[in-house]
């Protein structure tokens, strides 16, 4: 356990009002760990507000408390605190962030190995595999049992970062945390499993369709280049919430030790998603080259310019690793 999370429960145990929030573009872990946070509070009667500007992905709006999230704050509102969970650079939040007078006090709970700590209070531990553990550690901290609603969402941020226990970040501690939702807090985890990935449309599977026939490897069989496209989108009647995981196909195709993911960012320029395996390449260091972050397996950038520009100023940087 990080030696400054007994500040973080300290600061939740004297608070009342309190903003719940992550980086834009919410997933898994983030969406999963303030849900998980939200119900613990609620629960303990704290007045709690879940904010992003970006809407929670289709296929987590099923979990407890995840219809509560706000895009934008009321004009007048004041809080004693704001935890940001999942996010290791303040650029991360984007404009609409909150000015202090709005968040009071600042705390921010990561587990990325690259970042840029901001906040009053910056707790990142990169040893843990979600910051849902992080969560079920302040649960314990403050002796506050974990519903099921609260197990829900620290379950799914366990899933998500982990890659269903299948990315090597698995750890004992996330296994021991996972057993004792099932043991204590009612989690089932055939049922979550179906929930999180029985919710395909059909344009998901068409867009797949051309995604792996267009696949490009690159840089000596070790990269795989996806494209996607807003015109590729329409074309097969689908959305961006159909591209979620799509990347980890490029992932997995032998030979390949880096999957690239390349599309327009909503907020400008071109956005590179990584995914890797083996030794040869960090995505987290990678990308923290280019403003970004994330972790050693998983990881993402924003670049200016087009999106072949980005393709190859990523692939030069790729090769340039492997030829090290």
């Amino acid at each position: 356990m990080h030696k400054d999370l007994p500040k973080v429960a300290a600061q939740l145990l004297s608070a009342e009002k309190i903003l719940l929030t992550c980086h834009r573009g919410p997933d898994g872990d983030s969406v999963g760990s303030l849900v998980a946070l939200a119900s613990l509070l609620r629960e303990h009667q704290k007045k709690v507000v879940l904010y992003n500007p970006d809407l929670v992905p289709r296929h987590l709006k099923w979990l407890p408390h995840a219809k509560t999230f706000v895009q934008q704050l009321k004009k007048k509102a004041r809080f004693d605190l704001t935890i940001v969970v999942d996010c290791g650079d303040a650029n991360l939040l984007g404009n609409a962030f909150p000015e202090p007078e709005v968040t009071g006090t600042l705390l921010v709970l990561d587990h990325h190995g690259s970042g840029r700590p901001f906040g009053d209070v910056f707790v990142s531990d990169p040893a843990v595999s979600a910051v849902g553990v992080m969560v079920a550690q302040l649960a314990e901290l403050m002796e506050w049992p974990i519903s099921k609603d609260a197990g829900q969402g620290i379950y799914v941020s366990i899933v998500s970062d982990t890659g269903g226990f299948r990315y090597s970040n698995t750890n004992a501690e996330v296994l021991r945390v996972a057993a004792k939702l099932v043991e204590e807090s009612g989690v089932d985890p055939a049922a979550m499993s179906e929930r999180m990935s029985t919710d395909s449309s059909p344009g998901r599977y068409r867009l797949l369709s051309k995604i792996l026939a267009s696949m490009e490897v690159a840089v000596s069989g070790k990269v795989a280049f996806i494209t996607i496209t807003p015109q590729l989108l329409k074309e097969c009647g689908a959305s961006w919430d159909d591209t979620d995981g799509l990347i980890n196909y490029a992932r997995s195709l032998r030979g390949v030790e880096c999957g690239v993911l390349i599309c327009p960012s909503k907020y400008g320029g071109t956005r590179v998603s990584m995914r890797t395996r083996g030794e040869n390449f960090d995505a987290g260091k990678i990308c923290y080259e280019f403003g970004g972050g994330g972790h050693k397996g998983a990881a993402g950038c924003t670049l200016p310019g087009s999106m072949e520009e980005a393709r190859v100023t990523i692939e030069e940087r790729l090769a340039a690793v492997l030829a090290k």
